[in-house]
């Protein structure tokens, strides 16, 4: 194995790859963007871009969750041969301001970083380089948008860096992120690439597809004639379209409308709006029931339906749409037909068999993801009845009734034990996409589709690192499991061909631009191509 040194590296050899070393290079030229599959390494590149910018100024890295801050803190201490602090809320704000000016690489979350900068307590005017990693979170007013604002705006020696897997589907939006971030190139890298192709293992991905239960479409059915007796008032009060399907999109939507008109009147807004407003709550609170019922199946529906009925009891967490909806004969019925035909998800019977006849066939590591808490306990509870099978429930931190979150601690010890073959499978929320140092897996099972490609691409990453993977992906057929599945699918390969499209302009706005409100610039020299592909 060729391996790479240097002098401020320290510790065991690194393997030097030529793609890593050629994405580097790219990195010291100027700002950009790296694109690489998950388990690539985007590490060692930020570490060998550190290293080249270790005597210019301060080094600073920024993860969007405290374990993996942690994570990254514990690789540079090992193999960087200067002093590392790592900072996160844990840490007091004056306890952190001398470390700010005598540390020369600093760890930290995004959120104490700009807090800090807010607060005057420290500037990146003398940072040599800013690393965002999951830079695709600069969206909106996460801190990651501020922090590259304000350090465009100040350096004296700028150089940023983002890492992604996932950077999204449009050219808006990584012209927005790399604008957002005062980056100027991408590199991108993908298992076409030559320079890659002998590091990647190949994954295969299967649809398994689920016929929908009669008792299931019933429930459905009934829900949905409820849904359009809410929609068709929200229609004839101009406030949303008359579609042949209603989405959850067009209800946001809605809602939307209904808050900007609201905004509008007060303080002396006409009870009309607020009774729409209620029926719009409602609507949304039907959508996920049937979304529920269709891709999870009756038990969770009925889990569902309970905790609207007991809130609906409750004086301090009641509201109007969950009033409305425990005393309206429609649901009641709905909840009647569910209470009759109660009986296991068939997706969780599938589930079974594959992972049975897996373990007979020599896989012993898989990681199961489902979007509801409640569908985790269960697939944790059936799977336990399997030989050799030994589940394990991995959620977030947020607490609500009836289901206490996971600490920081806790989450690690799970990681861990999974690690060393206590569990074998891992029955994770979203929690488990992304941020957190989840070992490589033989199978990567979705219980339902996810509709974002950035989530898609951040779940099939957690196979085929260092062998071959799969991944198998749960349909409900006649659902919303389907659109699902399509739209994924459908951005990922938009990703992919905006890549593919040779190069785009991106107009980088000056450091005088960023100190004043958005405006348009038609000077040239702010004008810089980006390259979405490299040779």
């Amino acid at each position: 194995m060729k391996t790479f040194s240097h002098q401020f590296l320290k510790g065991k050899p690194l393997e030097d790859r030529q793609y890593q070393y050629n994405i580097s290079k790219a990195c010291l030229e100027q700002s950009t963007l790296v694109i690489l599959p998950t388990g690539m390494g985007k590490t060692v590149i930020a570490l060998r871009v550190i290293l080249e910018r270790l005597e210019y100024g301060q080094i600073l890295l920024m993860a969007p969750t405290k374990p993996l801050a942690e994570q990254h803190s514990e690789f540079f201490r090992n193999f960087l041969d200067a002093e590392v602090s790592l900072f996160t809320g844990a840490i007091p704000p004056e306890s952190r301001k001398p470390l700010w000016k005598s540390t020369k690489v600093i760890v930290s979350t995004p959120q104490v970083v700009s807090k800090d900068i807010e607060n005057g307590r420290i500037t990146l005017e003398d940072f040599s380089l800013v690393i965002f990693d999951e830079a695709h979170r600069a969206v909106g007013n996460y801190a990651y948008v501020s922090i590259g604002n304000h350090y465009h705006s100040v350096a004296k020696n700028h150089l940023a860096i983002g890492m992604t897997a996932s950077p999204g589907s449009s050219k808006s939006e990584i012209i927005r992120l790399c604008r957002d971030l005062g980056i100027s190139a991408v590199e991108n890298r993908d298992d076409s690439d030559p320079d890659v192709v002998a590091y990647i293992q190949p994954i295969k991905t299967r649809w398994v597809k689920v016929g929908m239960p009669d008792s299931v479409r019933h429930v459905a059915n009934q829900l949905r004639s409820l849904q359009d007796y809410l929609c068709g008032k929200l229609y004839k009060q101009g406030f949303l379209e008359r579609p042949r399907k209603i989405s959850t999109t067009m209800l946001l939507k809605a809602g939307k409308n209904l808050q900007f008109k609201y905004m509008q009147t007060k303080p002396n807004t006409p009870p009309q709006i607020f009774n729409l407003m209620t029926t719009q709550a409602m609507a949304m609170k039907i959508a996920h029931a049937i979304l529920t019922v269709e891709t999870q199946g009756i038990t969770q529906f009925l889990d569902y339906s309970s905790r609207i009925n007991n809130e609906a009891k409750a004086k301090k967490k009641s509201s109007r749409a969950n009033k409305w909806l425990s005393s309206n004969p429609d649901w009641k019925i709905a909840v009647e037909i569910a209470k009759a035909n109660k009986s296991d998800n068939p997706k969780l019977n599938r589930l079974i068999e594959l992972i049975d006849l897996q373990i007979q066939s020599g896989s012993n590591r898989f990681i199961v993801f489902a979007e509801i808490r409640y569908t985790a306990s269960i697939i944790v509870e059936k799977l336990s009845e399997i030989s050799n099978a030994k589940p394990v429930r991995f959620v977030g931190q947020g607490s609500r009734e009836g289901d206490k979150g996971m600490t920081q601690k806790q989450q690690k010890d799970v990681l861990d034990r999974f690690r060393n073959g206590e569990f074998n499978i891992l029955v994770a929320t979203s929690v488990g996409e992304e941020g957190l140092d989840i070992p490589s897996t033989d199978i990567v099972i979705f219980f339902e589709p996810v509709s974002s490609a950035i989530r898609l691409i951040q779940r099939r990453g957690r196979t085929g690192r260092n062998r071959p993977g799969e991944v198998f992906i749960f349909v409900s057929e006649e659902s919303r499991d389907e659109a699902a599945l399509w739209s994924s699918r459908g951005k990922e390969q938009r990703m992919h061909s905006l890549f593919s499209a040779g190069r785009i302009e991106i107009d980088l706005p000056t450091s005088d631009e960023l100190l004043v409100p958005k405006t348009s610039s038609n000077d040239s020299k702010n004008s810089v191509q980006t390259r979405f592909k490299t040779d």
